[in-house]
């Protein structure tokens, strides 16, 4: 199946910005929301990254040939009926994440040291999809996790190194993902994210008007930190055409909290 290309959709700045050279150029498919754009082929690839913890045993885990011929081990005979939607890798590791106990900080990001002082952890493979696939999707990433109250139970990481919460209650994530808000509550959502977007738009208006008395090297910066929220401005406009989506059915009740 072949992935669609996702390309950032330009706000209006942008393209004010480019006028010149846009004129110029045919009507793009990334000038207009996923909303607005004709049925694709196929539903939206999706990637599952689970962790556990504790790992598990080489040998009765990694099959001992190779090839597609190769006879399941006794973990893997659990998923026989599949044997031909998997694949599995060995030799794999992260250098220097410091043993095999109390290392998923680093499980999604291979960032080396953990325990070292002065750490700092880089961006998670979920948040790296999520960057270039997330705005197909209601949700750009799901983070879930069980026991987060006892530790640092999070696989996901910011490129800025900050940890994301994970969710563990199940009512909370079925509310989320099931249960669609009456036309009120839709409206009040709308209007916190319209919220949002005003105070960008006064933060890039400000930033435009403070940048012109800056060296060379304070404009590169302050034009990094713009970049980030031109990110911003662009989840907020996928969020408000989520909120007006209707979500899936499903004849199923809310989950029970395992907790």
């Amino acid at each position: 199946m072949k992935t669609p290309y996702i390309a950032r959709r330009p706000t209006r700045r942008r393209f004010l910005r480019g006028a010149g050279a846009v004129l110029a150029l045919p009507f793009l498919e990334c000038f207009t929301s996923v909303f607005a754009r004709g049925a694709r082929p196929s539903t939206p690839r999706r990637m599952l990254l689970i962790s556990n913890n504790l790992g598990v045993l080489p040998k009765p885990f990694f099959p001992l040939g190779t090839g597609r011929d190769y006879e399941l081990s006794p973990y893997l005979s659990a998923l026989a009926e599949f044997r031909d939607d998997f694949t599995v890798f060995s030799g794999l590791s992260h250098p220097d994440v410091n043993g095999g106990h109390s290392t998923e900080n680093c499980f999604l990001t291979a960032a080396r040291g953990p325990t070292k002082s002065g750490f700092r952890n880089q961006i998670s493979l979920d948040q790296f999809a999520a960057e270039t696939l997330g705005q197909v999707t209601r949700f750009p990433t799901l983070n879930l996790g069980v026991n987060i109250d006892k530790a640092n139970r999070s696989l996901s990481w910011t490129r800025d190194g900050v940890l994301l919460p994970a969710e563990d209650s199940a009512p909370a994530l079925f509310q989320k993902m099931f249960v669609q808000g009456d036309a009120e509550m839709v409206a009040k959502q709308i209007h916190r994210l319209e919220q949002r977007g005003s105070i960008l738009d006064t933060l890039m208006d400000d930033a435009a008007l403070f940048s012109r008395d800056l060296g060379s090297d304070d404009k590169s910066r302050l034009d990094q930190y713009l970049t980030s929220v031109r990110e911003v401005e662009d989840r907020l406009q996928t969020a408000r055409e989520w909120e007006v989506k209707p979500k899936p059915l499903t004849a199923l009740s809310v989950p029970k909290d395992l907790r």
